[in-house]
């Protein structure tokens, strides 16, 4: 699990995102999402929030100019705080894939 926590991850248009895994316990994950800001923590904080083990989830950024969201996520316990994050990543891939459907049939733009 330490390797699949630790590695890298690619973009479309090969941006890298870079995590920083702070805190892992049964109950607690804190990791770090560098170079990224407010809108992508604050997506995945929000949306963990409606998983129904999880007991806290939110995101702080240590320092204006620094600007990387640390997210936090603790549940009760029933399941492992990185399942839930997995989850919540997939969950919302999936409303912003609807969300980008829904955007081109209004707009009669084709894929």
């Amino acid at each position: 699990m330490e390797k699949l926590i630790k590695k890298a991850c690619r973009r479309e248009g090969g941006r890298e995102l870079r995590t920083e895994v702070k805190k892992l316990t049964s109950k607690e994950l804190v990791i770090k999402l560098v170079g990224e800001g407010h809108t992508l923590g604050n997506l995945i904080a929000k949306h963990a929030l409606n998983h129904p083990h999880v007991r806290l989830a939110a995101y702080t950024i240590e320092h204006p100019l620094e600007g990387s969201p640390t997210i936090r996520i603790v549940t009760d316990g029933e399941v492992h705080p990185l399942e839930v994050f997995k989850e919540v990543i997939k969950d919302t891939r999936g409303i912003l894939e609807e969300l980008l459907k829904t955007l081109n049939t209004s707009l009669g733009i084709e894929e």
